[in-house]
């Protein structure tokens, strides 16, 4: 395990990507972690994570147990039919550095694993969730904070955004969604 004590949830979170990797478990990195790859920083004391479980002969019960098995707490949450999270599993390490993974969102575009991409991270290749995806999920989320992150994520220069795919993913959450969309560019 790399993390030496609290405050290390990005480098809990590497060890957790090592075991997906090895259980060949598609996941992206999303929230506080993966805004700040896309200009937006934002303090987090966790980690967060969406997987796919759905082409594996697996469940987040027996994933859980995988990672138990490493020494780490999991807790699982399976999620209600008015839950948007299908469920997460909280992974704790001795210091209470956590990792949330999320194993579905409904309404979350299937193509979103495809869609991400490779980012470096202390010298780590991690998985990250695609910007149209994130700022679907963002706006669908619709905290303030939420939007708050969206819109500062559409005005970084340096963010090439694919507006008709935006609008795909974001219209995939629901008609609520899409209209938050429309006024958040103009």
């Amino acid at each position: 395990m790399r993390a030496k004590g609290s405050g290390q949830s990005a480098l809990l979170l590497l060890d957790v990507v090592d075991i997906l990797l090895k259980k060949k478990i598609p996941y992206a990195v999303i929230g506080a972690f993966a805004a700040s790859f896309y200009g937006v920083i934002r303090a987090s004391m966790d980690a967060d994570a969406v997987i796919s479980l759905a082409a594996l002969k697996l469940d987040a019960k027996m994933l859980s147990a995988i990672f138990s098995k490493t020494g780490l707490r999991c807790d699982y949450r399976e999620g209600g039919s008015d839950d948007p999270l299908d469920g997460v599993i909280k992974i704790r390490d001795q210091y209470d550095n956590q990792v949330d993974l999320i194993t579905g969102i409904k309404g979350m575009d299937s193509g979103a694993f495809k869609r991400s991409h490779s980012a470096s991270f202390l010298k780590c290749k991690i998985r990250l969730i695609g910007i149209e995806d994130f700022v679907a999920m963002k706006i669908f989320a619709g905290s303030p904070k939420d939007l708050d992150d969206v819109r500062k994520m559409l005005v970084v220069p340096h963010q090439k955004i694919d507006i008709k795919l935006l609008d795909k993913l974001t219209r995939q959450y629901g008609a609520r969604e899409a209209k938050i969309l429309k006024l958040l560019l103009k």
